[in-house]
């Protein structure tokens, strides 16, 4: 019997991921999967929302009658949705590229990964400096306080995590 209990190795319990650790990964891959679907959407059919927008400015087709009824308030309707497309179709390609490697990220942390925080961070610092040359520079608007604020809060977030939990 001493023989055997020499050879018994204790194995380490794997790490457990902590609550807000899993709330936070949950959220963002709520984030990445909306927004990943929304830019593959806005990039596969970018070319019908143009003409779809330009309808809707010119008030013809379908628009026609809600365009007469709704005057002067349809005109900055119509032009207020048509911003939304006067960025490039790259940039909806970029930003879909961005969430896959953001959701790629939260994946890699959700299994404890410390990579996945690399990962995660440099996609949302991407996303910002994409906003930044091709939404607000073309469009105006001013400066992305609000998802810098955000990418800030779930970095940090995250971050809180990384030396604690993740290996």
């Amino acid at each position: 019997m001493e023989y055997q209990e020499d050879y018994n190795i204790e194995q380490e319990e794997p790490a457990k991921r902590p609550e807000m650790l899993t709330v936070i990964c949950i959220l963002s891959f709520i984030n990445a999967v909306y927004n990943g679907i929304v830019n593959f959407i806005s990039f596969a059919f970018y070319d019908t929302f143009q003409n779809v927008f330009e309808q809707m400015r010119n008030g013809e087709g379908m628009f026609a009658d809600m365009a007469e009824q709704m005057g002067d308030s349809w005109e900055t309707m119509a032009e207020a949705s048509a911003l939304a497309f006067s960025v490039g179709r790259g940039y909806y390609f970029i930003e879909m590229v961005l969430f896959i490697a953001s959701f790629v990220g939260v994946l890699m942390m959700w299994k404890l990964q410390k990579r996945g925080f690399h990962v995660y961070a440099i996609a949302q610092i991407l996303m910002l400096i994409a906003t930044s040359i091709c939404v607000v520079s073309k469009i105006g608007g001013g400066f992305p306080f609000g998802p810098i604020l955000w990418t800030a809060l779930f970095v940090m977030m995250y971050f809180s995590h990384y030396k604690k939990v993740m290996k």
